[in-house]
């Protein structure tokens, strides 16, 4: 397909926009990002090194989050540039009506999102996963560490003068599954093992049940329930395994059909998945709703009302997807109607501001 003079000149144009709007946000993104890591860090040694490094890392997912909004933001950018300089009215003396360059920049946004999905998110996610990694490594001092290996997921704990390395074989909704765990002291000294069926980790204190306690020089002892206390509950063990935005959509594809260690339940998956696959439509409406907004309002207003009227409309439409996730994430909706019901109900009202566009 050749591509016209006039729509490379748009594309340009877009491509521009997008850019200046996405170095924007970076920079504001890693403004605020690098405080709460240097507070995290404060007490540590090269602490501005590791919050540059942790920052870094964080990025592509905060701009991941945050890009349908530097879509729009772009889109409205893109027509204050064409009113200023008053070229919109000479496109269209030519002939080059207002929906053929909202439709130009919509299927741009649309190729993008797809790049974005297949390429970014990927990257990003992997990004994630380490900074996920490091900054549990540096917190507290290593006094509280988490991994997952082949041999199940592994804790060491830090509390009241022992040290705990836990074992367990699955974490699932409110329960650790074979668990075991070795005490020491503080200078390694082996104190007992204990091992169990399953361990409720709803609070601090751990109700394990069918447990068996092994002790230097003692014969084990059974109890039918026994409690330990640790530093994880099941909010923290889940902030720290379950966060499907450090996980691939390769990896999402497979966890879909197999459960994986930590088991995700099928609807998590299937929700994020389905967050993923509505993205290129996601932020094509972004952009479409950007433009007909732009091309509805009065062209003389000055810059301040057009940014203003964006970030109305980006925390609008944030609370509105927002409410829908959480919805989807309980057993009111299911994760296809969830996703996939704003984006319908933000078209049809989109679809009403097209309606004599080009006279605009």
């Amino acid at each position: 397909m050749i591509i016209k003079t006039y729509q490379k000149y748009i594309l340009k144009s877009y491509f521009s926009c997008l850019a200046t709007v996405l170095l924007v946000f970076i920079c504001l993104v890693f403004v605020l990002n690098i405080f709460e890591e240097i507070s995290f860090l404060k007490d540590k040694n090269n602490s501005f090194y590791y919050a540059i490094l942790l920052t870094s890392l964080n990025i592509p997912y905060l701009i991941y989050e945050i890009s349908p909004f530097i879509f729009l933001i772009s889109s409205q950018y893109f027509f204050i540039n064409l009113y200023e300089s008053e070229e919109i009215d000479s496109m269209n003396k030519f002939g080059l009506n207002n929906f053929k360059i909202m439709s130009i920049i919509s299927i741009c946004s649309f190729v993008v999102g797809i790049l974005v999905i297949t390429l970014f998110y990927n990257l990003s996610a992997e990004l994630k996963h380490f900074y996920y990694d490091l900054k549990n490594k540096l917190s507290e001092e290593n006094k509280y560490l988490a991994a997952v290996t082949a041999n199940g997921l592994w804790l060491k704990d830090q509390k009241n003068e022992t040290i705990n390395f836990i074992n367990a074989e699955k974490l699932r909704d409110n329960y650790l599954e074979k668990v075991s765990i070795t005490v020491f002291t503080d200078s390694f000294d082996l104190v007992k093992n204990i091992e169990s069926e399953k361990a409720d980790i709803t609070n601090f204190e751990w109700v394990m049940e069918n447990v068996l306690v092994y002790e230097d020089n003692s014969p084990k002892k059974n109890y039918e329930k026994l409690n330990f206390e640790t530093s994880f509950d099941k909010e923290k063990l889940y902030s720290l395994f379950s966060n499907l935005y450090s996980i691939s959509i390769w990896n999402l594809f497979n966890f879909s059909k197999d459960n994986n260690l930590i088991n995700f339940s099928s609807k998590q998956i299937v929700f994020h998945l389905n967050k993923l696959y509505s993205y290129p439509f996601y932020v094509t409406l972004m952009a479409l709703i950007s433009s007909v907004v732009m091309l509805n309002l009065n062209r003389k207003r000055n810059r301040i009302f057009f940014i203003t009227v964006g970030v109305l409309i980006s925390v609008s439409i944030y609370f509105i997807r927002y409410i829908f996730d959480i919805v989807g994430e309980t057993k009111d909706l299911s994760p296809f109607v969830s996703i996939w019901l704003p984006i319908l109900f933000l078209t049809i009202i989109t679809s009403f501001g097209l309606v004599r566009i080009n006279e605009k």
